[in-house]
């Protein structure tokens, strides 16, 4: 029977000690009751009078689509018909059953309420939830009656809540018209300039009953490497709920599975720390410098030789830190592992999906081998998003991807109040608790461009004397990783130029946005920025094509189309688009070359700039936003919803490689010259750890393909270093820029200046040869370049739903390639998942051949027509 508060305040009666008992923990999974409770009027009637079976971990969204009650919010303008799900109150339920354990008590711990809630057990009130970011425990057994017990956990708006905050607190100003400031929830959630208006509410992450007489809370585990690397020590700090001078034991294992140290610490005011020492470590390196070693750091809390608890974490042996020392234009913003300068070359990263528990631990894989696979050895976790979970930091680990974090606050003023303030060091403990074992994680960082609306976006007016979030950045935060973390380097904000009394947007210090070329000019003009380190550029461009018309439903992609523009969420999107291709190609003629026009653009922009900033000698490293999308969007991700690569991540991957040969001016800024008369260079950049012995070709070329001037080169580029080659005039510049291009090969890979933008240049209209041959292995695609092809494309989802495969099943080994006339490439489609293509066939091949003018594209296409486009089969 449930107990009574008078039964709760009664003495216990004397008796024996019960034994400690090993902890032990039910998980709370699976299907529980949801129920409507109370919103707006709109809400439907059958969702009014309904009990939804809802799957945990979850949201009301994935249950409401699960069960028939909700249109794919997705699709056409469905975003619109949902918002009602985000303003009503919400019931889970389940029951659940218990049995008391003499001696223990029984906590229930919710790893993730979204977001405003109250937890009840048999009726009566166990908790209270405000923040989804948080990991709650409440003692349950006081609640709980041997049997069968009901939980009930209620969700309130998060929307209505930020709302009443904000009419109590005053406003605080952001980019959109949204309260998601005054809420510690995702801000994402509240719509972006990427993503959709879906507020959620859910039990998001796992949730439990745990009984115990005692436990480890968590292993913070802190490195230290010796001078020179020959020692290593591991500090775990093992967080306990157990009486002081409890024993705990750890042991570490080397990546060969011997035990490498281990050693006993009792327990003092909640905490036992044992130092473990390693004699000439296997050192953990980023992809590309070295292996990715991992210890096993196995900890266990002891009654006796009992185990009443035990932990176990992985440990890489590095060590991180900043170089910021000063140059001639500032100061160098750079990372160093194990002592080494590692140029960083990343992405930034959103959630995958607005829904979180959709995003299962394969989904999360293949996006980070898309990333490691993309040249990238970073990724940076936003902070309008989620803190990281286990899956994305263990895959960094094994891969070798290097973690730069922000803490949770993104474009907005932060209220500074004891509840808010107590929130934030809440969260930021937990966070820097759980993550510190992991050594891809490599900076921890304050937020994103909130410093710099402070500064830029007028917000002084709004806020007057009160707090807007610094006390956050420059105290709250940084007290945290002193107390908790103080082996990663702090960086207060994004941007940041070293002080809040120096404007963030300067490129003389720290971290720099450079988002100029897309919000007002050609992308050439990343050529007039010279930073130290760029954390966020990018451009924007539309998803495969089947990734966008399946929501479009029916409409032709392009600025005509109103369902495109409302997946298109950059301000002034659409005009933005059109000025970016206004320079280089002549207005689109249909949808189909409207797609590939911007998508092509998207990828050139970003590379261009992405090369520039890499062959610059104070540039370290280059973050390009973003690598995901978390729903069908125009966006600036190089991988979209469907986990279809976009052109941009083929252009990325070749502008990221480790060793790259790039084409710039050698005067360049604001007197941007285009047509290279003040002369091009050579830059080649080693990103690796040997030397690089290149050998070049250098050819300029008609359009036709005639050899105009040619050479070859020699020369040496050291283990993160530069080498400029100046190019002879005579080689170099150009007759008629019109008509000629400057080709530069490399250890097969290729480099291909215009003198001019496409639109521009008097060239023959591309014409080509296409066969194609089917095996179980693969498709291939043979392109024969009658005439000078740039960019070439195969577009693997065009090929796939002709074959019947979903649309994302197929990928190609590369993409935007130039040939010269005579030239033949073969690109080869495999499936993602490894397994066979159908059976080559005449019948197959003829499905496919109506879908190859538009699945292989050029960028010729888009200015002289598409010539003889012959195809073979």
């Amino acid at each position: 029977m449930t107990r009574t508060p008078a039964a709760e305040a009664a003495p216990a009666p004397t008796r024996a000690p019960a034994p400690a008992r090993p902890v032990h923990r039910t998980d709370l999974g699976g299907t529980w009751e949801l129920r409507w409770q109370d919103g707006p009027a709109d809400t439907p009637e059958a969702v009014r009078a309904t009990t939804l079976p809802a799957q945990i971990p979850g949201e009301v969204h994935t249950a409401l689509l699960a069960t028939g009650y909700l249109a794919d919010p997705e699709r056409g303008t469905g975003e619109r018909d949902q918002t009602w799900v985000g303003h009503s109150r919400w019931v889970y339920r389940r029951h659940v059953e218990w049995t008391p354990v003499p001696g223990a008590r029984t906590d229930l711990v919710a790893e993730g309420l979204d977001t405003v809630a109250e937890v009840r057990v048999n009726g009566r009130l166990l908790g209270s939830a405000r923040d989804q970011h948080l990991v709650h425990r409440w003692r349950a057994d006081r609640l709980l009656a041997e049997g069968d017990n009901l939980v009930e956990i209620t969700f309130s708006s998060a929307w209505e809540a930020a709302r009443a905050h904000e009419r109590a607190h005053g406003a605080l100003p952001s980019p959109y018209d949204e309260p998601y400031a005054h809420v510690r929830k995702a801000a994402a959630n509240f719509g972006w300039d990427w993503g959709p208006h879906f507020v959620t509410a859910g039990i998001w992450r796992p949730v439990r009953l745990e009984t115990y007489t005692a436990r480890i809370d968590h292993v913070r585990p802190l490195v230290a490497l010796a001078p020179g690397h020959r020692a290593a020590r591991v500090t775990a700090h093992v967080r306990a709920d157990a009486p002081d001078g409890s024993l705990v034991r750890a042991e570490l294992t080397s990546p060969d599975g011997s035990v490498t140290a281990h050693g006993t610490a009792a327990v003092a005011n909640g905490e036992a720390v044992v130092a473990l020492d390693v004699t000439d470590p296997a050192l953990w390196w980023p992809t590309g410098l070295g292996a990715q070693p991992l210890y096993t750091l196995r900890a266990e809390l002891l009654d006796g030789e009992t185990v009443l608890d035990s932990s176990t974490v992985r440990v890489g042996l590095r060590e991180v830190a900043l170089d910021e020392r000063p140059d001639a234009l500032g100061a160098r913003w750079a990372l160093r592992v194990n002592g080494r300068r590692v140029r960083t070359r990343g992405y930034n990263w959103i959630p995958d999906d607005t829904f979180p528990s959709r995003v299962t631990p394969e989904r999360l894989a293949t996006r980070l081998d898309q990333a490691l696979a993309g040249n990238a050895n970073l990724l940076r976790v936003w902070g309008g998003g989620h803190f990281a979970s286990e899956e994305f930091l263990d895959g960094c680990d094994e891969r070798g991807l290097l973690v730069w974090h922000d803490f949770l606050f993104a474009c907005a003023a932060y209220c500074e109040d004891e509840e808010m303030t107590d929130l934030v060091t809440r969260e930021a403990e937990q966070a820097v608790s759980r993550m510190a074992a992991h050594p891809s994680l490599a900076l921890w960082c304050g937020g994103n461009e909130t410093v710099l609306g402070h500064r830029h976006w007028g917000w002084s007016d709004q806020t007057g004397d009160r707090g807007w979030g610094a006390a956050y950045y420059l105290d709250v935060l940084p007290r945290v990783l002193a107390r908790l973390d103080p082996t990663r380097p702090y960086v207060a904000n994004s941007p940041w130029s070293g002080t809040i009394d120096r404007d963030p947007a300067a490129d003389s210090h720290g971290p720099s946005h450079l988002w100029t070329p897309w919000n007002e000019a050609d992308y050439a003009h990343y050529r007039d920025h010279d930073p130290a380190y760029v954390s966020e550029m990018g451009w924007c461009g539309p998803p495969a094509w089947t990734t966008l018309t399946r929501v479009l439903d029916g409409e032709t992609p392009g600025p005509d189309s109103p369902r495109t523009r409302h997946h298109l969420r950059a301000i002034d999107g659409m005009h933005k688009l059109t000025r970016g291709l206004q320079p280089h190609f002549p207005p689109p003629a249909d949808g189909a070359d409207w797609h590939w026009a911007t998508q092509l653009v998207q990828a050139r922009a970003v590379a261009a700039g992405t090369e520039w900033l890499r062959s610059r000698e104070r540039g370290a490293g280059v973050v390009v936003w973003q690598l995901n999308d978390c729903w069908p969007a125009v966006s600036w991700s190089a991988v979209d919803s469907s986990g279809i690569e976009k052109p941009l991540w083929y252009a990325l991957r070749h502008s990221f490689a480790p060793r790259l040969a790039t084409i710039q001016p050698l005067r360049p800024g604001p007197t941007h010259d285009p047509a290279g008369t003040g002369g091009l260079r050579l830059t080649l950049v080693n990103d690796a750890d040997t030397h690089w012995h290149a050998e070049v070709h250098v050819r300029r070329l008609g359009l036709d393909g005639r050899v105009l001037a040619s050479a070859r080169l020699r020369a040496d580029c050291a283990p993160d270093g530069l080498t400029h080659l100046a190019l002879d005039p005579a080689l170099a510049a150009p007759g008629d820029p019109a008509a000629e291009i400057l080709v530069a090969d490399t250890d097969g890979r290729r480099t291909v200046w215009t003198y001019r933008p496409d639109r521009l240049l008097r060239q023959p209209a591309p014409a080509r040869r296409v066969r194609l041959a089917l095996d179980e292995g693969g498709l291939r695609v043979t392109v024969t370049a009658l005439s000078l092809l740039r960019d070439v494309c195969v577009h693997p989802d065009r090929l796939a739903v002709p074959l019947g495969l979903d649309a994302a099943a197929l990928l190609a080994d590369d993409n935007l390639l130039t040939l010269l006339p005579g030239e033949e490439h073969t690109f080869r489609l495999t499936r993602r998942d490894g397994g066979p293509l159908p059976r080559a066939g005449a019948e197959t091949l003829a499905r496919l051949e109506p879908h190859l003018a538009l699945a292989v594209r050029s960028a010729g296409e888009l200015v002289g027509g598409q010539g003889d486009a012959g195809v073979g089969v």
